[in-house]
């Protein structure tokens, strides 16, 4: 499920939480799926499990994933918690979208982009 690169500049960890959440988008992770312990994904990527560990605490914290003793992790989406995201998304977008009105980046090319990303997700 997961292809990591080494040699991104986005830290591993992030990685892993981004491509949960792409995973998610494009249904193949739903709501009450198990995920794999932090054990079992760190060796089944190769990385230290300090790594995955702080991946597990950021979809934690986002209201992703959640881990119970002796259940272990599931998709549990924390609809409160992914609404604050959300909120705080739309804002930084409209200061992103005022930066691009000021570098006059058209709104087609922002629509290209999007549709750019939204295949993207749909491919996985």
């Amino acid at each position: 499920m997961f292809k990591l690169d080494a040699n991104s500049e986005t830290p591993l960890y992030m990685q892993i939480v981004e491509q949960t959440k792409v995973a998610i988008a494009a249904g193949y992770l739903q709501n009450g799926d198990k995920f794999p312990s932090v054990r079992e994904l760190s060796k089944e990527l190769l990385i230290n499990q300090t790594t995955v560990s702080k991946a597990f605490k950021e979809l934690s914290s986002q209201g992703i994933i959640k881990t119970q003793p002796g259940i272990g992790t599931v998709i549990e989406l924390n609809s409160e918690k992914i609404d604050i995201k959300r909120d705080e998304f739309i804002d930084k977008l409209e200061e992103d979208l005022s930066q691009a009105i000021f570098l006059k980046i058209s709104k087609e090319e922002i629509i290209e982009l999007y549709e750019k990303v939204e295949g993207e997700i749909d491919v996985i």
